[in-house]
């Protein structure tokens, strides 16, 4: 069964996924960047032309897929932060054992997010919303993120090499 890790972006997703899969010696699939190889398109390009909406049917397709592929078995996935803007990808989490919530304050999540400075930044989200946006943004999906997740963890005390090794040591107790 996949480990899937989901959070608000910039909460250190990709960075704990690939440690953890290195760990694990399975295969890593960060979903944005998954997304982009099959459109042959950056995420920024797909949201300019099929919109939010479009992107989120795609996102649910996508993880799908992922999901079902019996080859898929052994597999650490990070997700898109907004991946549970929609119902259909949160029933979909929520039917898996091994969903991770990592949780970071917004503040943190936002510097991160934010490291290339004003208009250096390749999410579509963040350049068409303020900070204060983003900040309800973060606030409105905390039980969203809840609803799809077996497992909460606050990263905020820990680096992406301590996290992953909780959550490989959570794996092999199940």
């Amino acid at each position: 069964m996949p480990i899937i890790l989901t959070g608000f972006m910039g909460v250190g997703k990709t960075t704990v996924g690939c440690i953890l899969a290195n760990k694990l010696g399975v295969p890593f699939v960060d979903m944005d960047l998954y997304i982009e190889t099959c459109r042959g398109q950056t995420i920024a390009e797909i949201f300019e032309q099929i919109g939010e909406s479009g992107f989120r049917l795609l996102e649910f397709q996508i993880l799908t897929e992922l999901l079902e592929a019996e080859e898929n078995a052994a597999l650490v996935i990070s997700t898109g932060g907004g991946i549970v803007e929609t119902a259909e990808c949160r029933q979909l989490l929520a039917q898996h054992e091994k969903v991770f919530y990592l949780q970071d304050t917004f503040e943190t999540s936002w510097q991160r997010i934010n490291r290339g400075g004003p208009g250096n930044n390749d999410r579509p989200l963040v350049n068409a919303n303020s900070k204060s946006q983003m900040a309800a943004k973060y606030e409105r999906r905390i039980p969203l993120y809840e609803e799809a997740s077996n497992y909460l963890l606050d990263v905020r005390q820990t680096d992406a090499h301590e996290t992953a090794e909780v959550i490989r040591k959570m794996c092999e107790t199940e």
